[in-house]
């Protein structure tokens, strides 16, 4: 009797044994994960409408990559309260190389206060966006959103950036808001300067 009980018992095991084994084959961590929900969008945003639009109010206007000072800034506002979720830039080829990251920071012009700061990398082949911390902005209130060049390396022309040029055409930010957007003055400043109203600096927001 012991040895059937005991055949009987190892029947039982090895069928449950045979169970689990299929249970952890289902669960392994090999198997794709979804890509997490996301709804920060960054096709055809608000600031690319207006960097297009503006650059074709006037043939002597440029989209060109200029400007080797540190800082980089514009002021804007929105006609609705937004979140702001990323963030969009090129880098320097040589910034990127050595992983050397841009100061992004977002300012509230009323108050002067720093609502968002961050230390983020930026390809140099393509535009590319990175996430940040939520950031809530109040309509048509100004804010200033601005990349500073944390380490240029020890040459000045790592500094540079897409921007578009004015090339000293008068009333550029005359233009009306488009997408909801309004740029009502830019910057350029750090190791020289500043060169107030030179143009846009392609810094890309992107919104919940």
């Amino acid at each position: 009797m012991k040895k059937i009980n005991s055949f009987y018992s190892f029947k039982k095991f090895a069928k449950l044994t045979f169970v689990f084994s299929i249970f952890l084959i289902g669960c392994s961590s090999d198997d794709p994960m979804p890509a997490p929900p996301t709804n920060c969008n960054t096709a055809n945003t608000p600031f690319q409408q207006y960097f297009t639009g503006t650059l074709a109010t006037d043939p002597l206007y440029s989209d060109t990559v200029t400007m080797d000072l540190l800082t980089h800034e514009y002021t804007f506002k929105m006609n609705s309260n937004e979140t702001i979720c990323s963030v969009g830039y090129q880098g320097n080829a040589n910034l990127y190389a050595n992983n050397i990251p841009y100061l992004i920071e977002i300012v509230d012009i009323s108050t002067n206060t720093v609502i968002y700061s961050g230390n983020h990398v930026f390809n140099d082949a393509t535009i590319e966006y990175v996430s940040i911390t939520p950031t809530n902005i109040l309509a048509n209130q100004d804010y200033t959103i601005r990349r500073t060049v944390t380490n240029y390396l020890g040459n000045i022309g790592n500094t540079i950036g897409r921007m578009l040029r004015f090339n000293g055409q008068p009333n550029p930010f005359a233009n009306p808001s488009i997408a909801g957007m309004s740029i009502t003055a830019s910057n350029f400043y750090g190791t020289g300067g500043p060169a107030t109203d030179f143009g846009i600096p392609y810094i890309d927001i992107a919104f919940q």
